[in-house]
């Protein structure tokens, strides 16, 4: 049998009905700033980043010639000059390595500041009343990767399991840790808060790769169709335009626990391969998984292969998964 930890019950019900806090400092962090900044992630990424106001954000995605994920950035705009963009863990080197191929004498500069201070998250039903309470951060009124006002913080909101929450970075941020935890917010762990992507079907490392395109990931909001050219443009909108995307992420239900890379099938054919696995204390085993476009509607009976053990029998549900206890309850 399969082994999948189970979240920490204390940890899950943080998370899902209160507040938690997550250190995701692993996260990579970059400073892009110049005149030129905007302009050049413009016409290389899919979202409209020269019009974004100073103040907002938005998730953008950095394509190949193919149309394939390069990475996925959140962006919020500090200032005239100055955007901070946030991506995968261990991907700064990486992603500034391949901007600089496309670097032809623009005025902008990049700082990979990863490992400049922490980063930590606030998230769960009750995220956006504690941020309020204790730091603050007026949270429910700002838009999604909007910075948020505050003398000394660094803060931007962010939307976790249909929930608002608060990224925070920079330095000394073990005294607003300590604040939180005096306030009731409880500290989770790497498995915990994986549960809970898995949970609400957000895609994570293991599925935004170049094996894929932004449409197959469910990333359509990142995309800016009357913009101007970027890398990978035409792809990307012809993939939509005659309605030619093959595959999508979507959620599994499944009757016992397996491994991620197992072989999805339906009449004994293939038909995609599950990326994240995870036990929900609500729902049990669940998985994030590319599955074939005609296979994919929610209630389609599935098989997951396994190389080790029986075939596991599978239903795909929709992304996040329907059910779960994401609601508020007195702290």
């Amino acid at each position: 049998m399969t082994n999948i930890s189970t979240p920490d019950p204390d940890e899950y019900r943080a998370v899902s009905q209160g507040a938690a806090l997550f250190d995701v400092s692993s996260g990579g962090r970059l400073r892009l700033s110049g005149a030129d900044h905007l302009d050049f992630l413009q016409r290389l990424s899919t979202n409209d980043t020269v019009g974004c106001p100073v103040g907002a954000g938005l998730r953008t995605v950095f394509c190949d010639p193919r149309g394939r994920i390069v990475e996925v950035a959140t962006l919020c705009r500090i200032d005239a000059d100055v955007t901070q963009a946030f991506i995968g863990p261990g991907r700064a080197p990486d992603l500034l390595g391949w901007l600089d191929r496309f670097h032809f004498g623009e005025y902008i500069e990049w700082q990979n500041e990863t490992h400049w201070g922490r980063q930590i998250e606030i998230i769960g039903p009750l995220a956006a009343r504690v941020s309020a309470d204790v730091l603050n951060l007026e949270v429910e009124a700002a838009p999604a990767f909007s910075r948020l006002p505050h003398q000394s913080l660094m803060a931007m909101r962010i939307d976790a399991g249909g929930h608002a929450g608060v990224r925070l970075w920079g330095n000394e941020l073990g005294a607003v840790g300590e604040k939180l935890r005096a306030a009731g917010v409880v500290n989770v762990g790497d498995t915990t808060r994986e549960t809970v992507r898995v949970e609400d079907g957000e895609p994570g490392e293991a599925e935004l790769t170049l094996e894929h395109n932004p449409w197959e990931a469910g990333l359509g909001e990142a995309i800016h169709m009357n913009k101007g050219c970027y890398t990978g443009q035409e792809v990307v909108a012809r993939l939509d335009t005659y309605d030619k995307v093959k595959q999508h992420l979507v959620g599994l239900r499944l009757d016992a626990a397996v491994l991620a890379g197992a072989r999805v099938e339906v009449q004994q054919r293939s038909v995609g391969n599950v990326t994240s696995v995870a036990r929900s204390p609500y729902l049990g085993c669940l998985a994030l998984a590319y599955v074939r476009t005609a296979h994919c509607n929610p209630g389609t009976a599935v098989v997951v292969q396994t190389e080790t053990a029986d075939p596991v029998h599978a239903v795909v549900s929709q992304l996040s998964f329907p059910g779960l206890p994401r609601y508020p309850v007195a702290p």
